[in-house]
């Protein structure tokens, strides 16, 4: 069953400082072994939920419509990620290229992650704005696990207020978006809703943008949360294709120090 609320805002730094000591071998792990993250996730975490044992390696996994459209949530263990988590599915899915994520019914993992981001604020001891929050899936070529993994950081200071001073020029289809530099050119749109439900960003890729339903694995996405100029919730939603000699890794827009919520001096 999926983690309920008291247990994200209070158990999430208990499971935080356990999973700590198993980095080093995780870390290592996923640089030798593209498969590690699904040996953690479906051979650890899994069996765990299924057994009612004590969570030792997943903070959270929801196996409420079964393992083909469960999920597990992961504290990513590299040294300099301290404030990321992983959405993982407990459904062998390869990545961003795989088909199963374009099938009319398929789960929808960024609702999940965006979701998730309440670890981010029990890991960091408080309550992130909606605006500091940023999910991320690389393209097939720029990424070592072949696993399907949405990061769940924060969104870097200067990347939101590229996109707070380009909200004018996006609408609800994709238009050029440029970042601050050395980061490569995007594709964005504005999307005024307070959740994801209903709004899958796999789909309104290969839907909406000409060539990418059969290249997905080229492409990058990112959501980041935004607030409008009128108050309005909704999101920021960014993509770009690889090409050669630049890649198409949307996690560079994570910052992984979340300076965003850390207190200014």
């Amino acid at each position: 069953m999926r983690a309920i609320g008291w247990r994200r805002s209070v158990m999430a730094p208990a499971i935080a400082a356990a999973l700590a000591g198993l980095a080093p071998f995780f870390f290592l792990a996923r640089f030798l072994d593209p498969d590690a993250l699904w040996k953690v996730v479906n051979g650890r975490c899994v069996p765990e939920q299924q057994q009612q044992a004590e969570l030792k390696h997943c903070a959270e996994v929801d196996l409420s419509k079964g393992v083909d459209r469960g999920f597990a949530v992961l504290k990513d263990n590299a040294p300099t990620k301290p404030y990321n988590y992983l959405l993982i599915p407990t459904k062998r899915i390869t990545g961003i290229e795989d088909g199963a994520l374009l099938a009319p019914d398929a789960e929808n993992y960024f609702e999940h992650g965006w979701a998730a981001r309440s670890y981010l604020g029990a890991i960091l001891r408080r309550d992130l704005d909606w605006t500091m929050v940023a999910l991320a899936v690389n393209s097939a070529k720029d990424r070592s696990q072949n696993q399907l993994h949405i990061h769940v950081g924060c969104v870097r200071p200067d990347v939101r207020k590229a996109l707070e001073d380009s909200e004018a020029q996006l609408s609800e289809g994709w238009s050029p978006l440029a970042l601050p530099p050395p980061d490569p050119p995007y594709f964005g749109l504005k999307l005024a809703r307070d959740g994801l439900s209903g709004f899958n960003p796999f789909h309104k890729l290969a839907d909406d943008i000409p060539g990418a339903r059969t290249a997905m694995g080229l492409y990058t996405i990112v959501v980041v949360g935004a607030v409008f100029k009128d108050g309005s919730k909704g999101f920021y939603i960014l993509s770009r294709r690889r090409e050669d000699g630049s890649p198409a890794h949307g996690e560079d827009l994570i910052d992984t120090t979340c300076l965003l919520a850390k207190p200014s001096r």
